[in-house]
Protein backbone atom coordinates (compact mmCIF):
# COMPACT_ATOMS: atom_id res chain seq x y z
CA UNK A 1 0.00 0.00 0.00
CA UNK A 2 1.34 3.42 -1.12
CA UNK A 3 1.83 5.96 2.24
CA UNK A 4 0.73 9.66 2.40
CA UNK A 5 3.96 10.79 1.09
CA UNK A 6 4.26 8.44 -2.00
CA UNK A 7 0.95 9.62 -3.01
CA UNK A 8 1.65 13.36 -2.35
CA UNK A 9 4.81 12.64 -4.78
CA UNK A 10 3.07 10.74 -7.21
CA UNK A 11 0.41 13.69 -7.30
CA UNK A 12 3.03 16.26 -8.01
CA UNK A 13 4.43 14.17 -10.57
CA UNK A 14 0.82 13.36 -12.50
CA UNK A 15 0.27 17.71 -11.91
CA UNK A 16 3.54 18.62 -13.47
CA UNK A 17 3.26 15.98 -16.33
CA UNK A 18 0.02 17.43 -17.43
CA UNK A 19 1.09 20.73 -16.79
CA UNK A 20 4.21 19.98 -19.23
CA UNK A 21 2.18 18.28 -21.60
CA UNK A 22 -0.20 21.59 -22.16
CA UNK A 23 2.83 23.93 -22.90
CA UNK A 24 4.16 21.22 -25.37
CA UNK A 25 0.46 20.76 -27.01
CA UNK A 26 0.43 24.51 -27.01
CA UNK A 27 3.93 24.65 -29.09
CA UNK A 28 3.12 21.90 -31.11
CA UNK A 29 1.28 23.97 -34.18
CA UNK A 30 3.98 26.82 -34.52
CA UNK A 31 6.81 23.51 -34.36
CA UNK A 32 4.35 21.36 -36.63
CA UNK A 33 6.61 22.24 -39.59
CA UNK A 34 9.98 21.23 -38.36
CA UNK A 35 9.13 17.91 -36.41
CA UNK A 36 7.99 14.81 -38.46
CA UNK A 37 5.01 16.60 -40.01
CA UNK A 38 4.57 13.71 -42.25
CA UNK A 39 2.37 12.13 -39.63
CA UNK A 40 -0.24 14.79 -39.68
CA UNK A 41 -2.33 12.88 -41.17
CA UNK A 42 -3.52 16.07 -43.30
CA UNK A 43 -0.25 16.71 -44.62
CA UNK A 44 0.26 16.68 -48.45
CA UNK A 45 2.88 14.03 -49.58
CA UNK A 46 5.09 14.34 -53.47
CA UNK A 47 6.81 11.13 -54.87
CA UNK A 48 9.84 11.88 -56.72
CA UNK A 49 11.08 9.15 -58.77
CA UNK A 50 14.01 8.54 -61.53
CA UNK A 51 13.67 5.97 -64.00
CA UNK A 52 15.47 2.51 -62.20
CA UNK A 53 12.03 3.80 -59.58
CA UNK A 54 9.77 0.69 -60.17
CA UNK A 55 5.98 2.27 -59.85
CA UNK A 56 2.81 0.25 -59.41
CA UNK A 57 0.46 2.97 -60.07
CA UNK A 58 -3.01 1.44 -59.00
CA UNK A 59 -1.26 0.80 -55.26
CA UNK A 60 0.96 4.31 -55.40
CA UNK A 61 -2.69 5.83 -56.25
CA UNK A 62 -4.68 4.06 -53.80
CA UNK A 63 -2.90 6.64 -50.91
CA UNK A 64 -4.71 9.71 -50.83
CA UNK A 65 -2.37 11.55 -49.21
CA UNK A 66 0.07 11.16 -52.40
CA UNK A 67 -1.19 14.37 -54.16
CA UNK A 68 1.74 14.46 -56.67
CA UNK A 69 4.66 13.21 -58.30
CA UNK A 70 7.98 14.21 -59.67
CA UNK A 71 9.98 12.86 -62.24
CA UNK A 72 13.73 13.21 -63.46
CA UNK A 73 13.88 14.59 -66.75
CA UNK A 74 17.46 15.35 -68.20
CA UNK A 75 20.81 15.18 -66.94
CA UNK A 76 23.34 17.91 -67.71
CA UNK A 77 24.09 18.14 -71.10
CA UNK A 78 22.60 15.78 -73.92
CA UNK A 79 24.46 13.18 -75.38
CA UNK A 80 26.20 13.88 -78.66
CA UNK A 81 24.26 13.96 -82.02
CA UNK A 82 26.62 11.91 -83.94
CA UNK A 83 28.72 9.09 -82.88
CA UNK A 84 30.55 8.11 -86.52
CA UNK A 85 33.54 9.51 -85.26
CA UNK A 86 34.06 6.96 -82.33
CA UNK A 87 35.29 3.41 -82.69
CA UNK A 88 35.42 0.68 -80.79
CA UNK A 89 34.36 0.91 -76.96
CA UNK A 90 34.13 4.51 -77.51
CA UNK A 91 31.40 3.90 -80.31
CA UNK A 92 29.53 1.59 -78.09
CA UNK A 93 29.76 4.52 -75.14
CA UNK A 94 28.06 6.65 -77.27
CA UNK A 95 25.81 4.71 -78.58
CA UNK A 96 24.84 3.49 -75.00
CA UNK A 97 24.02 6.89 -73.80
CA UNK A 98 22.13 7.59 -76.78
CA UNK A 99 19.61 4.28 -75.85
CA UNK A 100 19.65 5.81 -72.43
CA UNK A 101 18.04 9.12 -73.34
CA UNK A 102 15.99 7.23 -75.17
CA UNK A 103 14.62 4.98 -73.27
CA UNK A 104 14.35 7.69 -70.29
CA UNK A 105 12.55 10.29 -72.59
CA UNK A 106 9.88 7.36 -73.33
CA UNK A 107 9.57 6.60 -69.72
CA UNK A 108 9.24 10.07 -68.56
CA UNK A 109 6.59 10.93 -70.91
CA UNK A 110 4.33 7.89 -70.30
CA UNK A 111 4.55 8.66 -66.30
CA UNK A 112 3.69 11.92 -66.89
CA UNK A 113 0.22 10.13 -68.53
CA UNK A 114 -0.39 7.90 -66.16
CA UNK A 115 0.26 10.69 -63.32
CA UNK A 116 -2.34 12.92 -64.54
CA UNK A 117 -4.71 10.16 -65.57
CA UNK A 118 -4.75 9.56 -62.08
CA UNK A 119 -5.02 13.20 -60.69
CA UNK A 120 -2.12 13.29 -59.60
CA UNK A 121 -0.36 16.74 -59.88
CA UNK A 122 3.29 16.85 -62.22
CA UNK A 123 6.45 18.11 -62.11
CA UNK A 124 10.01 17.43 -63.53
CA UNK A 125 13.54 17.90 -62.12
CA UNK A 126 17.05 18.07 -64.40
CA UNK A 127 20.24 16.87 -62.73
CA UNK A 128 22.34 20.17 -62.64
CA UNK A 129 25.97 19.03 -63.86
CA UNK A 130 29.59 21.15 -64.63
CA UNK A 131 29.15 22.56 -68.60
CA UNK A 132 27.02 25.44 -69.77
CA UNK A 133 24.29 26.04 -67.54
CA UNK A 134 22.06 28.30 -70.49
CA UNK A 135 22.97 24.74 -72.63
CA UNK A 136 21.31 22.67 -70.01
CA UNK A 137 18.20 25.04 -69.23
CA UNK A 138 17.39 24.44 -72.91
CA UNK A 139 17.85 20.87 -72.70
CA UNK A 140 15.55 20.62 -69.80
CA UNK A 141 12.69 22.45 -71.16
CA UNK A 142 13.32 20.87 -74.75
CA UNK A 143 13.42 17.53 -73.01
CA UNK A 144 10.70 17.79 -70.08
CA UNK A 145 7.91 19.99 -72.49
CA UNK A 146 6.81 21.71 -69.21
CA UNK A 147 3.31 22.64 -69.20
CA UNK A 148 1.86 25.61 -67.01
CA UNK A 149 1.15 23.72 -64.47
CA UNK A 150 4.41 21.64 -63.95
CA UNK A 151 6.35 21.68 -61.38
CA UNK A 152 9.82 22.38 -62.58
CA UNK A 153 12.87 22.42 -60.66
CA UNK A 154 16.99 22.47 -60.70
CA UNK A 155 18.33 19.85 -58.64
CA UNK A 156 22.06 20.30 -56.87
CA UNK A 157 22.72 17.71 -55.11
CA UNK A 158 25.80 19.30 -53.08
CA UNK A 159 28.45 21.92 -53.70
CA UNK A 160 31.16 19.51 -55.21
CA UNK A 161 32.38 19.57 -58.54
CA UNK A 162 30.34 16.75 -59.23
CA UNK A 163 27.54 18.83 -59.62
CA UNK A 164 26.79 22.25 -61.41
CA UNK A 165 28.05 25.57 -59.13
CA UNK A 166 26.25 28.02 -57.22
CA UNK A 167 27.06 30.57 -59.90
CA UNK A 168 25.85 28.24 -62.89
CA UNK A 169 22.56 27.68 -61.21
CA UNK A 170 21.92 31.43 -61.20
CA UNK A 171 22.12 31.59 -64.84
CA UNK A 172 20.52 28.23 -65.42
CA UNK A 173 17.31 29.93 -63.06
CA UNK A 174 17.78 32.47 -65.59
CA UNK A 175 17.54 30.74 -68.61
CA UNK A 176 14.38 28.72 -67.58
CA UNK A 177 12.60 32.27 -66.74
CA UNK A 178 13.78 33.60 -70.62
CA UNK A 179 12.75 29.79 -71.93
CA UNK A 180 9.07 29.45 -69.89
CA UNK A 181 8.58 32.93 -68.55
CA UNK A 182 8.62 31.39 -64.59
CA UNK A 183 11.90 30.28 -62.39
CA UNK A 184 12.84 26.76 -61.02
CA UNK A 185 12.09 25.45 -57.68
CA UNK A 186 15.65 24.59 -56.27
CA UNK A 187 16.11 21.18 -54.50
CA UNK A 188 19.04 20.91 -52.37
CA UNK A 189 20.35 19.48 -49.53
CA UNK A 190 20.13 20.73 -45.84
CA UNK A 191 24.77 21.98 -46.02
CA UNK A 192 23.89 23.99 -49.27
CA UNK A 193 20.84 25.66 -48.50
CA UNK A 194 22.54 26.98 -45.67
CA UNK A 195 25.68 27.69 -47.44
CA UNK A 196 23.12 29.82 -49.70
CA UNK A 197 21.85 31.48 -46.93
CA UNK A 198 24.69 32.75 -45.32
CA UNK A 199 25.86 34.14 -48.82
CA UNK A 200 22.93 35.02 -50.27
CA UNK A 201 24.30 38.10 -51.36
CA UNK A 202 26.51 36.12 -53.51
CA UNK A 203 23.12 34.14 -54.76
CA UNK A 204 20.55 36.99 -54.64
CA UNK A 205 18.42 34.60 -57.15
CA UNK A 206 18.58 31.64 -55.78
CA UNK A 207 18.20 32.78 -52.44
CA UNK A 208 14.61 33.53 -53.53
CA UNK A 209 13.42 30.73 -55.20
CA UNK A 210 11.22 28.34 -53.76
CA UNK A 211 13.38 25.43 -51.72
CA UNK A 212 13.23 21.82 -52.20
CA UNK A 213 14.91 20.69 -48.90
CA UNK A 214 16.26 17.23 -48.66
CA UNK A 215 16.71 16.49 -45.12
CA UNK A 216 17.01 13.03 -43.55
CA UNK A 217 16.15 13.54 -40.08
CA UNK A 218 13.09 13.41 -38.01
CA UNK A 219 13.19 17.04 -36.53
CA UNK A 220 14.87 20.40 -38.12
CA UNK A 221 14.11 23.02 -35.99
CA UNK A 222 16.87 25.02 -35.82
CA UNK A 223 18.54 23.67 -38.64
CA UNK A 224 16.40 25.29 -41.38
CA UNK A 225 17.65 28.19 -42.99
CA UNK A 226 14.04 30.27 -42.02
CA UNK A 227 16.31 33.94 -42.47
CA UNK A 228 16.56 33.03 -45.87
CA UNK A 229 12.99 30.80 -46.76
CA UNK A 230 10.36 31.25 -44.72
CA UNK A 231 9.21 27.49 -45.45
CA UNK A 232 9.68 24.66 -47.71
CA UNK A 233 8.38 24.42 -50.69
CA UNK A 234 8.56 20.73 -50.67
CA UNK A 235 10.99 18.47 -47.68
CA UNK A 236 12.10 15.33 -48.82
CA UNK A 237 12.20 13.19 -45.79
CA UNK A 238 12.72 9.97 -46.81
CA UNK A 239 15.02 7.77 -49.47
CA UNK A 240 16.96 5.11 -49.69
CA UNK A 241 19.21 6.53 -47.08
CA UNK A 242 16.65 6.04 -43.90
CA UNK A 243 14.22 3.35 -45.27
CA UNK A 244 14.62 -0.18 -45.47
CA UNK A 245 12.78 -3.36 -44.75
CA UNK A 246 13.06 -2.60 -40.76
CA UNK A 247 12.32 0.87 -40.49
CA UNK A 248 11.15 3.76 -42.51
CA UNK A 249 9.16 7.28 -42.04
CA UNK A 250 6.80 6.61 -45.00
CA UNK A 251 6.15 3.53 -46.56
CA UNK A 252 4.75 3.96 -50.08
CA UNK A 253 2.59 1.47 -51.94
CA UNK A 254 3.05 0.35 -54.99
CA UNK A 255 6.83 1.44 -54.72
CA UNK A 256 10.29 0.14 -53.07
CA UNK A 257 12.30 1.38 -50.35
CA UNK A 258 14.35 3.32 -52.77
CA UNK A 259 11.54 5.78 -53.54
CA UNK A 260 11.64 9.53 -52.14
CA UNK A 261 8.85 10.89 -50.36
CA UNK A 262 8.05 14.51 -49.90
CA UNK A 263 5.83 16.47 -47.48
CA UNK A 264 4.28 19.46 -47.82
CA UNK A 265 2.84 22.43 -45.63
CA UNK A 266 -0.30 21.98 -47.22
CA UNK A 267 -3.26 19.71 -46.87
CA UNK A 268 -4.05 18.76 -50.78
CA UNK A 269 -6.05 21.56 -51.36
CA UNK A 270 -3.81 23.90 -50.14
CA UNK A 271 -0.55 22.27 -52.19
CA UNK A 272 -3.07 21.80 -55.18
CA UNK A 273 -3.46 26.14 -55.03
CA UNK A 274 0.59 27.16 -54.44
CA UNK A 275 1.58 24.46 -57.22
CA UNK A 276 4.12 24.73 -59.01
CA UNK A 277 5.79 27.23 -56.65
CA UNK A 278 5.82 29.88 -59.40
CA UNK A 279 6.23 32.88 -57.25
CA UNK A 280 10.11 34.00 -55.92
CA UNK A 281 10.32 33.95 -51.78
CA UNK A 282 9.91 37.14 -50.62
CA UNK A 283 12.60 38.42 -48.07
CA UNK A 284 12.17 41.07 -45.60
CA UNK A 285 14.70 43.78 -48.08
CA UNK A 286 11.52 42.91 -50.88
CA UNK A 287 10.38 46.36 -49.25
CA UNK A 288 13.37 48.47 -48.84
CA UNK A 289 14.46 49.65 -51.70
CA UNK A 290 17.82 51.03 -50.89
CA UNK A 291 18.38 47.16 -50.83
CA UNK A 292 17.54 46.24 -54.29
CA UNK A 293 19.03 49.31 -55.82
CA UNK A 294 22.95 50.15 -55.94
CA UNK A 295 23.70 53.89 -56.00
CA UNK A 296 20.62 55.73 -57.01
CA UNK A 297 18.45 58.89 -56.15
CA UNK A 298 15.51 59.01 -53.37
CA UNK A 299 13.38 59.44 -56.05
CA UNK A 300 14.16 56.71 -57.80
CA UNK A 301 14.39 54.23 -54.71
CA UNK A 302 10.46 55.68 -54.38
CA UNK A 303 9.36 54.98 -57.62
CA UNK A 304 11.14 51.54 -57.02
CA UNK A 305 9.38 50.56 -54.23
CA UNK A 306 6.01 52.06 -54.48
CA UNK A 307 5.68 50.73 -58.37
CA UNK A 308 2.49 48.46 -59.22
CA UNK A 309 4.21 46.62 -61.60
CA UNK A 310 8.08 47.03 -61.94
CA UNK A 311 9.33 46.66 -65.43
CA UNK A 312 6.55 47.86 -67.38
CA UNK A 313 7.03 50.38 -70.06
CA UNK A 314 5.52 53.77 -69.30
CA UNK A 315 2.92 55.26 -71.54
CA UNK A 316 5.32 57.86 -72.08
CA UNK A 317 9.29 56.75 -71.37
CA UNK A 318 11.63 59.55 -70.70
CA UNK A 319 15.03 58.55 -70.62
CA UNK A 320 17.25 58.16 -67.85
CA UNK A 321 13.99 59.51 -65.98
CA UNK A 322 13.12 57.20 -62.61
CA UNK A 323 10.26 55.60 -64.19
CA UNK A 324 11.78 54.68 -67.30
CA UNK A 325 14.72 52.81 -67.97
CA UNK A 326 16.41 53.41 -64.88
CA UNK A 327 12.97 51.69 -63.18
CA UNK A 328 13.54 49.04 -65.53
CA UNK A 329 16.72 48.38 -65.06
CA UNK A 330 16.96 48.11 -60.98
CA UNK A 331 13.65 46.48 -60.76
CA UNK A 332 13.48 42.77 -59.41
CA UNK A 333 15.01 40.37 -60.60
CA UNK A 334 11.60 38.20 -61.89
CA UNK A 335 11.05 41.36 -64.41
CA UNK A 336 12.98 41.94 -67.49
CA UNK A 337 13.53 45.48 -68.41
CA UNK A 338 11.34 46.67 -71.31
CA UNK A 339 13.84 49.76 -72.36
CA UNK A 340 17.45 48.40 -73.84
CA UNK A 341 19.61 51.19 -73.47
CA UNK A 342 21.86 50.26 -76.39
CA UNK A 343 19.29 49.55 -78.46
CA UNK A 344 18.04 53.28 -77.76
CA UNK A 345 21.33 54.95 -77.83
CA UNK A 346 22.05 52.89 -81.45
CA UNK A 347 18.91 54.06 -83.13
CA UNK A 348 19.50 57.83 -81.60
CA UNK A 349 23.09 57.98 -83.14
CA UNK A 350 22.06 56.53 -86.92
CA UNK A 351 19.22 58.94 -86.78
CA UNK A 352 22.12 61.44 -85.85
CA UNK A 353 23.72 60.16 -88.82
CA UNK A 354 21.29 60.74 -91.10
CA UNK A 355 20.77 64.72 -89.74
CA UNK A 356 24.67 65.25 -90.17
CA UNK A 357 24.88 64.11 -94.06
CA UNK A 358 21.94 66.16 -94.60
CA UNK A 359 23.32 69.45 -93.06
CA UNK A 360 26.39 68.30 -94.31
CA UNK A 361 25.04 69.03 -97.70
CA UNK A 362 22.85 71.81 -97.45
CA UNK A 363 26.61 73.56 -96.49
CA UNK A 364 27.94 72.56 -99.09
CA UNK A 365 25.26 73.93 -101.63
CA UNK A 366 25.32 77.49 -100.63
CA UNK A 367 26.36 79.30 -97.57
CA UNK A 368 23.89 81.42 -96.51
CA UNK A 369 20.33 79.71 -95.96
CA UNK A 370 17.37 81.27 -97.95
CA UNK A 371 13.74 81.39 -97.26
CA UNK A 372 13.67 78.03 -99.04
CA UNK A 373 16.46 76.17 -96.64
CA UNK A 374 15.29 78.04 -93.29
CA UNK A 375 13.15 75.50 -92.25
CA UNK A 376 15.75 72.83 -92.63
CA UNK A 377 17.87 74.99 -90.74
CA UNK A 378 15.45 75.20 -87.95
CA UNK A 379 14.73 71.16 -88.06
CA UNK A 380 18.94 71.02 -87.44
CA UNK A 381 18.60 73.59 -84.66
CA UNK A 382 15.69 71.84 -83.35
CA UNK A 383 17.26 68.29 -83.91
CA UNK A 384 20.45 69.78 -81.61
CA UNK A 385 18.64 71.06 -78.54
CA UNK A 386 16.85 67.24 -79.11
CA UNK A 387 20.50 65.64 -79.10
CA UNK A 388 21.85 68.20 -76.53
CA UNK A 389 18.70 67.04 -73.98
CA UNK A 390 19.45 63.08 -74.65
CA UNK A 391 23.11 64.02 -73.81
CA UNK A 392 22.32 65.75 -70.23
CA UNK A 393 19.66 62.71 -69.44
CA UNK A 394 22.25 60.49 -69.87
CA UNK A 395 24.88 62.84 -68.16
CA UNK A 396 22.20 62.65 -64.96
CA UNK A 397 21.94 58.91 -65.30
CA UNK A 398 25.33 58.35 -65.66
CA UNK A 399 25.78 60.46 -62.47
CA UNK A 400 23.28 59.08 -60.04
CA UNK A 401 24.55 55.40 -61.20
CA UNK A 402 28.24 55.95 -61.43
CA UNK A 403 29.29 52.40 -59.96
CA UNK A 404 27.17 50.94 -62.72
CA UNK A 405 26.55 52.75 -65.77
CA UNK A 406 28.73 55.21 -66.19
CA UNK A 407 32.04 54.04 -68.03
CA UNK A 408 28.98 52.56 -71.48
CA UNK A 409 27.02 56.16 -70.77
CA UNK A 410 30.42 58.47 -71.44
CA UNK A 411 31.01 56.04 -74.33
CA UNK A 412 28.01 56.47 -75.42
CA UNK A 413 28.01 60.18 -75.65
CA UNK A 414 31.08 60.71 -77.45
CA UNK A 415 32.17 60.62 -80.77
CA UNK A 416 35.61 60.50 -81.26
CA UNK A 417 36.09 59.26 -84.49
CA UNK A 418 35.08 60.75 -88.45
CA UNK A 419 35.99 59.14 -92.00
CA UNK A 420 34.53 59.88 -95.30
CA UNK A 421 31.48 58.40 -96.94
CA UNK A 422 32.78 56.23 -99.98
CA UNK A 423 29.63 56.34 -102.47
CA UNK A 424 29.15 52.68 -103.02
CA UNK A 425 28.71 53.15 -106.95
CA UNK A 426 31.51 54.84 -107.86
CA UNK A 427 33.89 54.26 -104.87
CA UNK A 428 35.19 58.26 -104.81
CA UNK A 429 35.29 59.69 -101.35
CA UNK A 430 32.83 62.22 -100.98
CA UNK A 431 33.39 65.53 -98.88
CA UNK A 432 30.91 64.49 -96.15
CA UNK A 433 32.57 63.27 -92.61
CA UNK A 434 30.39 60.51 -90.87
CA UNK A 435 30.66 60.20 -87.18
CA UNK A 436 31.12 57.08 -85.72
CA UNK A 437 29.87 56.34 -82.21
CA UNK A 438 31.91 54.25 -79.86
CA UNK A 439 28.72 52.04 -78.58
CA UNK A 440 28.50 51.15 -81.94
CA UNK A 441 32.02 49.65 -82.26
CA UNK A 442 31.66 48.16 -78.99
CA UNK A 443 28.24 46.23 -80.65
CA UNK A 444 30.27 45.06 -83.31
CA UNK A 445 32.45 43.44 -81.62
CA UNK A 446 30.46 41.66 -79.12
CA UNK A 447 28.56 40.51 -81.70
CA UNK A 448 31.27 38.98 -82.86
CA UNK A 449 31.52 37.15 -80.06
CA UNK A 450 27.91 35.94 -79.80
CA UNK A 451 28.43 34.89 -83.98
CA UNK A 452 31.34 32.81 -82.23
CA UNK A 453 28.79 30.90 -79.97
CA UNK A 454 29.05 33.40 -77.00
CA UNK A 455 26.30 33.49 -74.78
CA UNK A 456 26.08 36.99 -73.18
CA UNK A 457 24.35 37.06 -69.32
CA UNK A 458 21.05 39.65 -69.54
CA UNK A 459 22.61 43.12 -68.11
CA UNK A 460 20.12 42.36 -64.87
CA UNK A 461 21.41 39.26 -64.12
CA UNK A 462 25.26 40.94 -64.62
CA UNK A 463 24.54 43.81 -62.25
CA UNK A 464 23.38 41.29 -59.59
CA UNK A 465 25.86 38.25 -59.61
CA UNK A 466 29.17 40.50 -59.57
CA UNK A 467 32.22 38.64 -59.56
CA UNK A 468 31.97 35.00 -59.24
CA UNK A 469 32.90 34.31 -55.56
CA UNK A 470 32.42 30.56 -55.52
CA UNK A 471 35.22 28.17 -54.41
CA UNK A 472 35.44 26.15 -57.30
CA UNK A 473 36.96 28.91 -60.53
CA UNK A 474 35.25 30.95 -62.52
CA UNK A 475 31.95 30.47 -65.06
CA UNK A 476 31.78 28.62 -67.92
CA UNK A 477 34.54 30.68 -69.66
CA UNK A 478 37.17 32.79 -68.79
CA UNK A 479 38.14 36.39 -70.66
CA UNK A 480 41.18 36.15 -72.84
CA UNK A 481 43.69 39.22 -72.91
CA UNK A 482 44.23 38.88 -76.80
CA UNK A 483 40.24 39.67 -76.82
CA UNK A 484 41.12 43.34 -75.48
CA UNK A 485 44.39 44.22 -77.10
CA UNK A 486 43.23 46.65 -79.61
CA UNK A 487 40.48 48.90 -77.45
CA UNK A 488 40.20 51.44 -75.77
CA UNK A 489 40.11 51.65 -71.72
CA UNK A 490 36.33 52.41 -71.88
CA UNK A 491 35.43 49.97 -74.36
CA UNK A 492 37.44 47.00 -72.09
CA UNK A 493 35.13 47.95 -69.48
CA UNK A 494 32.18 47.32 -71.55
CA UNK A 495 33.47 44.10 -73.71
CA UNK A 496 34.76 42.80 -70.66
CA UNK A 497 31.30 42.96 -69.28
CA UNK A 498 30.09 40.41 -71.78
CA UNK A 499 33.09 38.60 -71.49
CA UNK A 500 32.56 37.96 -67.73
CA UNK A 501 29.15 36.32 -68.62
CA UNK A 502 30.72 33.77 -70.75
Amino acid sequence: MMNQGAAFAAAMTFALLTAYGLVFASATPAAAAWNEPWKGSDRALVIDAYEFNPIDWHELSSDKRIAGFINKASDGLPPEWSCGKYKDDEYKLCKNRWWKYSVTKELYMTRRQMAKMKGLLWGAYHLGRPGNPREQADHFVDFAEPADDDLIALDIEDNTSEWMSLSDAEIFADQIKIRTGRYPVLYTNGSTAKYISQHKADYPLLSRLPLWYARYRGNITGKFPEETWPSYALWQFSSMHNCNKRSCPYRVKGASTKIDVNVSTYDIAGLRKAWPFNELVKQPQDGDAGTLIADVSKETKNAVASAASLGAKPETPVPGAANGTLLAAFGPVEHHPVIDPLKMLTAIAKDQTKKDVAKSDMADEGATASPETAPAANDADALAANVKAFHKAVSQAAESLSRLIAPPADAAIRLPETSRLVDPQTRETTGNRLQHSRVMKVISAADAERRANAMPMPARILSQLGVDRSERGHRVRQPRTDHFVALGTVDRRILGAFEATR
